[in-house]
Formats: structure tokens, sequence, C-alpha cells
């Protein structure tokens, strides 16, 4: 496996995340059994990993806070081996800061957490429903959040172990409106309620991703079911077209992750 031709698959990404994720598929080819990754990943490293592993004979299986969470805990294994037996060293959790005074949100528990002196690899997504923090972790990482998290925002807390059956799905809030195209720039203003220029600048900026990677294309035709994050805005998800109206113009359903 060429070092360098992997490390510029990923050009651009954290070096020490990659050189890990280098060393573990390496062991994994040298003892012909699976290694467990040590980070959580997004999505637009997983993506990348799952091609290239496929091309040298490997098979991947990824362990999230749900299916459709961003951060993925990566195994690397055989092209023989049966993927559905492994149980990654990793712990479902609930960080309870039930209160009557205040609305806590996920940077909220995400700071507190960061706080002690954790990488945010090792941690994968924080859901957080009626001010509990919904999370996965490694199990070393858990028993150090369990042992030294003393609350979020000074809110007391408790902290208990899940099965992932007990991990709620995400919840979204939907609304519909029209757009000239399916154009990067006119998603963008549609969605984020912003001028053309502003939505230009923002895309420009690299304050746009699709599907998890930086687009600085404005005029890029976005498909149906892509995901659409602007930076300090939120998470869309484009999902579906409702159909043309008799000004050329196309009704579409977004739905926005809350």
């Amino acid at each position: 496996m060429n070092k360098n031709y992997f490390f510029n698959l990923f050009n651009g990404e954290d070096e020490f995340v990659i050189a890990s994720v280098f060393e573990d598929i390496s062991l994994c080819l040298d003892i012909d059994y699976p290694v467990y990754g040590r980070t959580f990943l997004p999505p637009q490293i997983a993506s990348k990993l799952c091609e290239f592993c496929s091309s040298i004979g490997l098979q991947i299986k990824s362990f999230g806070l749900t299916e459709n969470s961003e951060k993925k805990l990566i195994v690397f294994a055989p092209k023989e081996f049966d993927v559905n037996t492994l149980e990654p060293p990793i712990t479902y959790f609930k960080i309870d800061a039930n209160n009557k005074f205040k609305n806590l949100q996920h940077k909220d528990f995400l700071g507190s957490i960061m706080s002690l002196g954790l990488r945010r690899e090792t941690l994968g997504d924080i859901l957080v429903k009626d001010n509990i923090g919904y999370c996965v972790a490694l199990t070393d990482i858990y028993n150090i959040i369990v042992s030294s998290l003393e609350g979020i925002n000074t809110i007391p807390i408790k902290i208990k172990e899940l099965s992932i059956s007990e991990i709620p799905e995400p919840e979204f809030k939907e609304f519909t409106d029209t757009i000239p195209s399916f154009r990067l720039d006119s998603i963008i203003a549609c969605i984020g309620n912003f001028s053309r220029n502003i939505s230009v600048n923002l895309i420009e900026s690299g304050d746009v991703l699709v599907n998890y990677s930086v687009e600085k294309s404005k005029s890029k035709n976005i498909e149906i079911g892509s995901v659409i994050t602007i930076r300090k805005k939120g998470k869309f998800i484009l999902e579906q077209n409702l159909g043309e109206n008799k000004k050329g113009k196309f009704k579409i359903l977004i739905k926005q992750y809350i």
C-alpha cells in the first residue's frame, strides 16, 4: 500500500487522523484479521475509505450514534470475514441535564465534554433532546466522561449507559419553497433566506458543504437527497422536487435538522 498515494487521497484532512487510519489498514493487511479504528470519522473521509478498501480487498463496517449519523467508527476486516459478528469498543450513553431554567443545546454538551481535554475524534455525534444529550464514544473515553464530567454549564447531570435501541432518531423541521433552478446558489438563497450576493459569498468562502464536502462552485446542480450544510446556519436535506409551477419555478421540500 503506497503511503504517499493514500495521504494524497485525503489532502486537506487532519494528518493525525489520516496517519492513524493508515496504520489501522496496514495492520489489518498484515495480520489478516479485523482492526478497530480509534477515531470517529466524518463522512467525507469514511466514503473515500469505503472505495479505497474495496480496491485493496478489504471490507469495512461503520458504527455511529444512529444509522444516519455523520461521524462513524470504522472497523477494517479481511474480505471473507463476517463483519456482522464485530463488537466495537464503544459505549452508547445519555447525559441527563434536565432542569427548569435553561434549554441546553448541542454546543453546551460538546463544549463541556471537550473541556475534559478529550480529542473530538474519540466521540461520535451528540443528539440533544429535552436537555438530554445522547452520545456514543470509545469505551475508555466514556469511562473518563463518567468519572470526570460533573455538569453541563454548571447544571448537575446524570450519566447512564444505553443500548443502541434506546437512542432516538434525529428530528426535522420541514418547509417548502420555490427556486428558479437547482443551482447551489439558488438553493442556498432559498434555505437560508439570503440574498443572492450573500449566498455566493458563503459558497466562495467555503462555508457551504454538499454531502459533507466543501463546494465552492455556485453553479453546481444539486441532486435530490443531497445533504447541504451552511456553517453557523444548520444542516438541511433537499428532500423532494414537488414539481414545476406555471412560472417555470420548482417547488421543493426541505428538511432541516433540529
